[in-house]
């Protein structure tokens, strides 16, 4: 039954998926991934920071912007009714109370390759289509760690050929993600 609901949801959007990313780069160590708007957003905002107002769309440079200190993140999680206590947001070094420049905390937001994140750069959650090969399809979905074990084991190895759809058990959770070898497999939106 939720699958059912998930499959009709992603038919809503004609297959489109989004990305998160610093600086509209399709990139990754360990493939790309695509999912909801919702897991985009979660998944970014857990690797640089929730900002205090707002959304990361592109125009607002990383460094210059206020990002949410406790206090802001309590009031997101009781208003909005999201959990955002997570990745960066929580790291550790103390998260201050109230609201902060990503320059006055201890600790810098990486990427997973743990070179840090450009304070110029500007954060985006942009909407992208799967163009590549999938070796599985949306009604057909692997668990999260299947999907992402199948990807790194292609790309270490040189077949990576195709992408694969998935379940997420993170970001969005139980909703239908994918993860792509590469950018040839996107075409931006």
């Amino acid at each position: 039954m939720k699958h059912i609901k998930l499959f009709e949801s992603f038919q809503n959007e004609r297959g489109v998926f989004y990305h998160g990313t610093t600086d509209k780069n399709l990139a990754g160590k360990n493939g790309i991934h695509v999912g909801t708007y919702k897991a985009a957003k979660q998944a970014l905002e857990a690797r640089i920071g929730v900002p205090a107002e707002g959304e990361w769309d592109g125009t607002r440079e990383y460094g210059k912007t206020l990002l949410a200190g406790k206090k802001t993140m309590a009031r997101i999680e009781k208003e909005e009714k999201r959990y955002v206590c997570t990745g960066f947001n929580c790291g550790r070094d103390a998260v201050p109370e109230e609201d902060y420049y990503p320059t006055e905390r201890k600790e810098r937001a990486k990427y997973s390759d743990m070179t840090e994140i450009p304070l110029d750069c500007k954060p985006i959650i942009f909407p992208v289509k799967i163009v590549g090969s999938m070796s599985n399809s949306i009604n057909n979905p692997h668990s999260d760690i299947t999907a992402n074990s199948l990807m790194k084991r292609g790309l270490t190895k040189g077949n990576a050929r195709n992408g694969f759809y998935y379940i997420n058990d993170g970001e969005d959770s139980g909703s239908i993600s994918a993860v792509v070898p590469n950018k040839t497999f996107l075409q931006i939106i």
